[in-house]
This record gives C-alpha cells, structure tokens and sequence, in this order.
C-alpha cells in the first residue's frame, strides 16, 4: 500500500503541468548560474596567467639587464630603475604577485571573489598599499551580486520548494477528497509525509544532479569532500523549506492562506533578517575610517621624515643585523625605508582597530546564522566553495608572511650596498599559495549545517504534532 501512495504521488506530480514547468524552469536558472560561476572563474585564472607571464618575463628581463651591468654592459640606467640595484627591485621593478586562485568550487559559489583582492603586488613598502587595489567586476555587478548556482538556490529554491507543497494538505481538503484518501492510507501523518517525500525527493534530486553535473562539467579540483558538503547544505536548506510547508498546512488553513503565509516566511527569513543582521552588525562593530587611516599614515610619514637620521639610527637599534660594518649607513635609501617602518608603526594601532573590528563582525555574524536558515546557508556554501572571507584572510596571511620573506631577502643588500646580478635574481622568492586546511573548513560548515538542522527538526516536529489533531473536513 505504501508503494502504491508513492506511485500515485509520482504520477499525479508528472500529470501537473505547473509543477513540471517549475521544476524545468529551476534546472534553467541553475544552468544559467552555473554558467556565469564558470564564466567569472575562468575570466579570473586567465587574468591570473597573464600577471603570472607578465611577471616571469619581468624577472627574466631584469635578471639578463642586472649580470650586463655587473659585466659593464650595456647603457647605464639612473640609480632608481637600476635592476642591478635592491631598493627599485624590491618596490617597482619587479612586482612580485601574491595571486589567490579561485575557490575550488568557485564556479558553483562565487561568494566574496568579486569584493576581496585576489592579487596584490608586494614590495618593500608597509601593508598599507594593499588596501587599494583593482577589480575586475563592473560596480553594478558588485551591487546586485552575481547570478551564480549558490545565488539561485539560496533566493530561488525557497519558492520552488514553497510552490511545491503549499497545498500538500489543504488541497485534498478543499477538495473534499482527504477523508477518501485516508481510508487508503495509514494514516494523516504517514501520508503527508510520503507525500513530501517524494516532492522533496524531486525538486533536491535536481539540484544534486545540477551539483554533480556541475562539479564535472567544470573541472573542479576541490576534490569529493567539498562537493560533498556542498551537496548536503543543499539538501539541509531545501529540507528546511520543505518541513515549514508542512507545519503550516498542518494548521489546517486555505491554501491561498498557506501559500501566503510561506511567502511572508521567505520574505522574512531571506530577505530581512539577513539584511536587518548586516546593519545591526555594522552599527554594533563599525571599522575605523579608510580616509583617517590615508590620513594617519600621510602625517606619520611627514612626522617621520623631519627626523630622518634619528628615525635611521632608531631603526639601525631595532635592527642591528642590518647595520654596516664599520661605517654609518648614509643615503636616500635606507632613510626611506627607515621611515616607511617608521610610519607603519606609528599607523599600527588604526590597522590593528580595523581588522578586529572586522574580526567582531564576522563573530557576530557566526552567531546570528542561527537567526535565518538563508544567513547559515549562504556563509557555510561560501566556506565549503572556498571563496568566502576565512579563506581570503588565510590567503592574506601568507601574502604578509612573503612580504616578510622579500624584505629578508633584499634589506640587507640595502644596507651593506651591494648590488644584485642574474644569480641573486634567481633567487629572489615567489609567491606560491597554500590551499586552506579542511580542518579550518570542517567547523565552519558543521555550525552552518547545524544551523539549519535545528529549524527544520523544529518545522518538522511541529507539522507532525499539529497533524495528529487534525481538523478533516
């Protein structure tokens, strides 16, 4: 008898033309995402090749331009676009890119890849240059966000699921056919619940073969544990909606009321809780001025430079590895740099407010995820798509661990005077990115998946309680 209810449910789901039409209209649109994730990913790794090539012709060029110097030939260049010298290596000739390639599922979730810099041009010069930086979006495509698979199922899959079930009781007894079909069912309950079942199972089977056909078709190298959790936020968020129409057929109203009370629900949950955290969490923790922070460090370098040798001899005290041997350190140059660390320091305490400011609000959105099923949907696809912002502040981190490295490697050159050839070019580190543990990402995904197992256990224990009072006619 229970294959035979699923069997009917089956066929009267073929047999309705609108819920066939949503469903192909819904494999449209994440096609149609889908298709913009990889589009935004590929124009991104070509952009990424290009810096790659552009900065390996530029070390090969430079290497060739320094040994003929050091040989004494070719034309002599003034001191500051000397490659031969480590001050314009280190700052503008050669550039090093520190590039962060897309998500391994970026194509599905392009998160935050379009707001956060995924290249920064290092130099000797203080972190404070990598706040501006170019995008390769157009500003109306940075305000509206980017039509991607994720953006699809977290704003379109609710009304789907919705359109599905809103009726998933009221209907038969609207019809005055509910008592007819109990007297072939084992019950209320079991049959509302079959009856869900098999829509879920059809609308979320789509969107796991959307997953899977996309994760091929796309090449990702994110390997099967991030597809993996990335399929089961999707079934989990999917569930959510699906256990809330049932609760609220469960309360025995029309299903024009039905339906209108689950699309306030998705208005609400979707739309303005996410929204009204967004601002609460701004106005609770908000980040310093960027324009007081440009000021900041224009007057500490200003106040820096008009004490230029006792800023050098301070910073010859912080670092004696670096002072000469036997003589005092006279010049431009390592005066400069001197002050450059000067007014890092000095800008230090505004950089620091800034970032634990950040810090705090990612906190706080965290806990608010348990507020909305569509807040903990989208931070935990951003985290498991490895393009949210725990992935770029890991990024972040080993750019400023090579920023370090490349001024271990040419400040002491600086100082002492010597000059570099083809060999010490040869040397000089490049940037190689390390992907992010899935020991960082586990957590993350746990709690968002968490997040929406509460509501939907919640949603559905509630249908089931309300469906054993029920009102049949």
């Amino acid at each position: 008898m229970n294959m035979s209810l699923l069997r009917h449910e089956w066929f009267l789901l073929r047999k309705d033309r609108m819920l066939a039409f949503s469903a192909a209209l819904l494999l449209g649109l994440m096609a149609l995402g889908l298709y913009n994730g990889w589009r935004f990913t590929r124009d991104l790794r070509t952009y990424q090749q290009r810096l790659v090539t552009q900065e390996t012709e530029r070390r090969a060029r430079l290497a060739e331009q320094a040994e003929a110097l050091r040989q004494g030939r070719g034309p002599e260049l003034p001191p500051w676009k000397s490659p031969a010298m480590p001050v314009p290596v280190g700052n503008t000739l050669v550039q090093p890119e520190a590039l962060l390639p897309p998500g391994p599922l970026g194509a599905f979730t392009v998160g935050q890849m379009d707001l956060l810099p995924s290249a920064y041009q290092v130099s000797l010069q203080g972190r404070l240059t990598d706040f501006a930086r170019d995008t390769l979006e157009h500003p109306v495509h940075l305000a509206t966000g980017t039509l991607d698979l994720s953006f699809v199922l977290l704003y379109l899959l609710p009304l789907f699921a919705l359109a599905f079930s809103f009726d998933l009781v009221s209907r038969e007894r609207e019809d005055g056919t509910l008592r007819l079909v109990l007297v072939q069912a084992t019950g209320l309950r079991g049959w509302a619940l079959r009856r869900l079942a098999v829509r879920a199972g059809v609308l979320l089977g789509l969107c796991v073969l959307a997953g899977v056909a996309g994760y091929a078709l796309t090449g990702g190298a994110g390997g099967l544990g991030r597809l993996a959790g990335w399929l089961t936020l999707v079934v989990g968020y999917g569930a959510f909606w699906f256990a809330l129409a049932l609760a609220v057929n469960a309360r025995s109203l029309s299903s024009a009321t039905n339906a209108l009370v689950l699309v306030g629900a998705w208005l609400v949950l979707v739309v303005v809780v996410p929204a009204v955290a967004q601002l609460g969490v701004s106005g609770l923790y908000p980040v310093p001025s960027r324009v007081a922070l440009v000021g900041a460090t224009r007057e500490a370098s200003l106040e820096a430079q008009k004490r230029g040798s006792e800023v050098l001899s301070a910073y010859f005290e912080d670092h004696p590895e670096l002072a000469p041997k036997g003589a005092k350190a006279e010049g431009y140059w390592p005066t400069a740099l001197a002050v450059q660390d000067e007014a890092a320091r000095a800008t230090a305490p505004v950089v620091a407010a800034f970032q634990s400011q950040l810090e705090r609000q990612q906190d706080a959105l965290g806990v608010l995820r348990f507020l909305s099923p569509a807040l903990a949907f989208q931070q935990a696809l951003q985290d498991v798509a490895g393009t949210g912002g725990s992935r770029h502040e890991h990024f972040l981190r080993q750019v400023d661990h090579f920023h370090t490295t490349w001024r271990e490697a040419l400040l002491p050159r600086v100082f002492s005077g010597a000059t570099l050839g083809a060999a010490e070019h040869a040397r000089l580190p490049r940037f190689a990115y390390v992907e992010q543990p899935g020991t960082d990402i586990v957590p993350q995904v746990a709690l968002g998946l968490l997040a929406l197992v509460l509501p939907t256990l919640l949603a559905l224990g509630l249908g089931l309680a309300w469906l054993g009072r029920p009102r049949i006619a």
